[in-house]
């Protein structure tokens, strides 16, 4: 029989009933409780238990478990350098969706693992203002070896699905061939920072701040950061896999081949120069104002230091120097309704 924690309905006061009690009087009210009589066996818990947890029957064939709940597939969500993300549904009720993780490539297991380790600390992070960031980064609903169904076998991460975050700055640069609205860049680049920050006080370097990585809320000015595989501590070894990604990165960050807070400030900085269409240098186009595109430099140069709060008030400083007092900018997709204040 599960335990119960007894409280008095009138007063709130714990109960104590002793063995076999049907009643039971408030030490604290003196108001006497009848106490709950249903009892449910072991064995037929565990047997409805089972019929439960196992997929229905129509689903069988299709679904699979991670942990101890079953999952169908909806849709294919992106491809990553590493590893595929399918939207994915729980079978049973109260029905749940969730991001599934899973590698092409079982030798790259070691970056599933690092990134379910700085999601970890983030999730238990303690510094000021966690609460909030801990929302704009991925959250783990299960992880483990899928049992059945196309991934049997393969390492699975499943993550919280939030539905409002469904495009990159990839696809707003495919939307926008000549780069997003300027005014648009200096709230995501805020953005971008404010959660670079929340990292950098938990002790996590992302290493990986690429255009991919960056998702912008539909209608709002939210960024969420994703992404996580080739995060670490700082001074941890940088992933080969960012090698591949030099022109976002500074120079000396891959020769140290070492996580760094100023090399995350640098990609940043980069990447959104190029979501606002910046050319093979790296420079803003000419419809970016100077003092924006001035700072982009300098902080894609790797000349603005590594303290992401800092180089946050130097963009709304910039901003304000271009554009006046902070208006509502949200990034509207062609195709999308309007976008209301």
């Amino acid at each position: 029989m599960p335990e119960h924690a007894w409280k008095c309905p009138s007063c709130g006061a714990s109960l104590s009933p002793g063995p076999f009690s049907r009643t039971v009087a408030c030490t604290h009210c003196g108001t006497v409780v009848r106490l709950d009589e249903a009892v449910v066996a072991s064995a037929r818990f565990r047997e409805a238990y089972a019929a439960w947890s196992a997929p229905p029957p129509a689903l069988a064939h299709v679904s699979f478990r991670v942990g101890e709940a079953f999952w169908t597939e909806v849709a294919l969500v992106a491809r990553g350098e590493i590893a595929d993300v399918v939207l994915v549904e729980s079978v049973r009720w109260p029905r749940q969706r969730a991001l599934c993780k899973t590698l092409r490539d079982a030798r790259d297991l070691p970056m599933l693992e690092a990134e379910a380790r700085a999601l970890e600390a983030l999730r238990e992070s303690t510094v000021p203002g966690a609460d909030r960031f801990a929302t704009l980064v991925p959250q783990v609903v299960a992880r483990g070896v899928a049992v059945g169904g196309r991934f049997r076998g393969e390492a699975t991460t499943l993550l919280r699905h939030v539905p409002s975050f469904r495009r990159t700055l990839e696809d707003v640069r495919a939307a926008f061939p000549g780069g997003m609205d300027p005014h648009a860049g200096v709230w995501v680049w805020r953005r971008l920072l404010e959660v670079l920050s929340f990292l950098h006080r938990t002790g996590v370097v992302h290493g990986a701040v690429l255009p991919p990585h960056v998702l912008v809320e539909d209608g709002e000015h939210g960024v969420r950061l994703v992404g996580y595989g080739c995060a670490g501590a700082p001074g941890a070894p940088l992933a080969a896999v960012l090698t591949r990604h030099e022109a976002l990165y500074a120079p000396e960050t891959l020769r140290s081949a070492r996580l760094a807070r100023a090399g995350d400030l640098v990609a940043a900085a980069r990447t959104v120069a190029w979501a606002l269409g910046a050319d093979a240098t790296g420079r803003p186009p000419a419809r970016v104002p100077a003092p924006l595109a001035s700072l982009l430099e300098e902080a894609a140069a790797g000349r603005a230091g590594d303290d992401a709060l800092a180089l946050r008030e130097r963009v709304g400083a910039a901003g304000a120097q271009a554009f006046g007092a902070p208006s509502f900018h949200p990034i509207v997709f062609p195709g999308d309704p309007p976008a209301t204040v």
